[in-house]
C-alpha cells in the first residue's frame, strides 16, 4: 500500500472487501517504523496485539460479521486514557508501574467496535505543562518539520494521525489540547460537548473543563470516531448512513457565521499568514452561500483568566498530595505551573465558576443570531520546539479555552500553509450538542478548499533529526 487512506475511506474499502485490515495495519506500522524514531508519537506500542486483533477482524468481516466503520481500523490512545493491560503513565514518573485492568469507557466502545489499538500516544506530563526531554520519554515532534513544536497536550495523537501511523486517535481537551496540536500538525481535531463522551478511565486535569476528543486526517474521520464514541440512542448520533458512517454532505446556503475577529486581531494578534488564511477560508464559506459577519464577545483575556483559575485550582487539588510528598518526581515543566494552583483560594475559584456561567450566557446570546462561529486556534505556524516556554500559557491567552469554559463543541480544521511550509488552521464553534452543524461545515470546507491532498513528508521518514 503506497499511500495511507483516510479512516472513512479505509472503512468503506474494508466493508466492500477491497482492503484487508491486516494489510492496512501493516501499512500503518510501516509508517510507524519509518517515522517514530524521529517523531516520538508513541510512548508504548502494542503492535503484537494489534496484529492479532486485525486477524480476528479479517475473519469476522469475511464471515459477514462487520461491526461498523471502526472494524479493522488502527487507532492510538493518548497516554492519560486507560487501555487494559497497557501502562498509563501520563508521561510522568508519578505513574511508573501503573497498569490498568480495565479499559476507559471510550476505549471499550472502540474495542467493541473492532478498532485495532496500536499503542499509547505521547502527551505533556499529566496533559499539562510543556514538552520535556527528560524521563520518562522525549516529546512528540512536528511531522512537517521535526525541529518544530507539535502542540499540546495531545501531541502524539496529532503526529500519529498526520503521518498515517494510525487512522484516528483519542485525545483529551481541557484548554485546547486536541485542537491546538491538530492545528499545528495539519489535521482535524474535534472537542465535542463535554457530556457526549464518558470520561471514566481518563486521568483528569481539571474536571470542569476536561473533554474527550478526536484527532484524525479529515473532519469526516473525526465524525466517524465521534459517532462510535457516543452512546446511543439517547445522546447518540442519529445522522448515520446504512453503514453507520456519518452523513455530513449538506447545503450550507443561508448558514449564519459569526467571526470572532477581535480574538485574533486585537486581543491576541496572530501572524499575517494566519489571518490571511482565515480570511481566505471565510471567502470559501461565502462561496458556498454562507452569510458571514463579525461578532463581538467578551475579550479573550477575560475568558482565559476565568478558565485558567478553574484549571489551576482543580489541577492543584488533584496533585496536591503528590506535590507535597514526592514533588521531585514531577518534571520542571509541570511542577511549578501546578503549584500556582496553591495560590488560588476558594473565593477566587467560586467567583471564576460564577463568571464562567455569565460568559457562557453571552456566548449563547451570540448563537441566537448565528449558527456557527469562526476564530483562530493558534497564532500561526509551529514555533521551534526549543523556544516553547513553560510559562507560555500565562504569556499568551489560549484561543481554545473559551469553549471549554462555555462547553461548546469546537473543531480545528487546516486552512492552508504559511511561508515556512507549515500548517495553518481555523477554529469552528457551534451551539452545545450541535456537533452536526459543526462537522457538516468543517467537512464542506475541507471538500471545497482541498488541503487534504498530501500528508506531511514525515510520512516517508523525511524530516530532519531533532536538535
Amino acid at each position: 500500500m503506497k499511500s495511507i487512506p483516510s479512516l472513512t475511506e479505509a472503512a468503506r474499502a474494508i466493508r466492500a472487501g477491497t482492503l484487508s485490515p491486516l494489510d492496512l495495519l501493516e501499512a500503518c506500522l510501516d509508517r510507524l517504523q519509518a517515522c517514530d524514531e524521529t517523531l516520538h508519537a508513541f510512548v508504548t506500542r502494542t503492535c503484537g496485539s494489534a496484529r492479532i486483533a486485525a486477524q480476528t477482524a479479517e475473519r469476522e468481516i469475511k464471515a459477514g460479521r462487520w461491526r461498523g466503520p471502526l472494524h479493522g481500523i488502527p487507532i492510538g490512545v493518548k497516554d492519560v486514557i486507560d487501555v487494559a493491560g497497557v501502562p498509563t503513565t501520563a508521561q510522568s514518573r508519578q505513574l511508573h508501574g501503573n497498569v490498568p485492568t480495565r479499559h476507559a469507557a471510550v476505549v471499550k466502545r472502540f474495542v467493541d467496535a473492532g478498532a485495532l489499538m496500536v499503542g499509547k500516544l505521547t502527551t505533556h506530563e499529566f496533559a499539562f505543562g510543556t514538552p520535556s526531554w527528560g524521563p520518562p520519554g522525549p516529546p512528540a515532534l512536528n511531522p512537517w518539520n521535526s525541529r518544530r513544536f507539535a502542540g499540546g497536550s495531545s501531541s502524539g495523537a496529532a503526529v500519529a494521525a498526520a503521518t498515517g501511523m494510525v487512522l484516528g486517535a483519542i485525545g483529551t481537551d481541557t484548554a485546547g489540547s486536541v485542537r491546538s496540536p491538530a492545528a499545528l500538525c495539519g489535521v482535524a481535531g474535534l472537542k465535542p460537548t463535554r457530556q457526549r463522551i464518558d470520561t471514566a478511565g481518563v486521568f483528569p486535569l481539571a474536571q470542569s473543563l476536561d473533554t474527550v476528543g478526536m484527532i484524525a486526517w479529515t473532519v469526516e474521520d473525526c465524525a466517524t470516531l465521534f459517532a462510535a464514541a457516543t452512546p446511543a440512542p439517547e445522546t447518540g448520533v442519529p445522522w448515520l448512513s446504512s453503514d453507520r458512517i456519518p452523513l455530513l454532505d449538506a447545503d450550507l446556503r443561508g448558514l449564519r457565521i459569526g467571526v470572532v475577529r477581535h480574538f485574533f486581531e486585537k486581543d491576541a494578534p496572530i501572524s499575517i499568514d494566519g489571518a490571511t488564511a482565515i480570511d481566505d477560508a471565510l471567502d470559501v464559506f461565502r462561496g458556498m452561500g454562507c452569510r458571514v459577519r463579525d461578532v463581538v464577545l467578551p475579550p479573550l483575556g477575560e475568558w482565559n483568566a476565568v478558565g485558567m483559575i478553574i484549571l489551576l485550582a482543580e489541577a492543584f487539588a488533584i496533585h496536591e498530595v503528590w506535590l507535597r510528598e514526592r514533588g521531585h518526581l514531577y518534571g520542571d515543566q509541570v511542577r511549578e505551573p501546578l503549584l500556582l494552583g496553591a495560590l488560588i483560594d476558594a473565593t477566587d475559584y467560586l467567583e471564576a465558576k460564577e463568571h464562567a456561567v455569565r460568559l457562557a450566557a453571552m456566548l449563547d446570546a451570540a448563537f441566537e443570531e448565528h449558527d456557527l462561529l469562526v476564530t483562530a486556534i493558534q497564532p500561526g505556524e509551529a514555533i521551534p520546539i526549543d523556544s516553547v516556554s513553560k510559562w507560555g500559557f500565562l504569556e499568551r491567552p489560549s484561543y481554545g479555552i473559551p469553549f471549554n469554559v462555555s462547553d461548546n463543541p469546537a473543531l480545528s480544521v487546516c486552512c492552508g500553509f504559511g511561508r515556512q511550509g507549515l500548517p495553518l488552521a481555523l477554529q469552528l464553534v457551534a451551539r452545545r450538542n450541535d456537533e452536526l452543524t459543526l462537522l457538516q461545515a468543517g467537512h464542506a470546507y475541507e471538500q471545497a478548499a482541498g488541503w487534504r491532498r498530501a500528508r506531511p513528508p514525515a510520512s516517508d521518514g523525511g524530516t530532519e533529526p531533532p536538535p
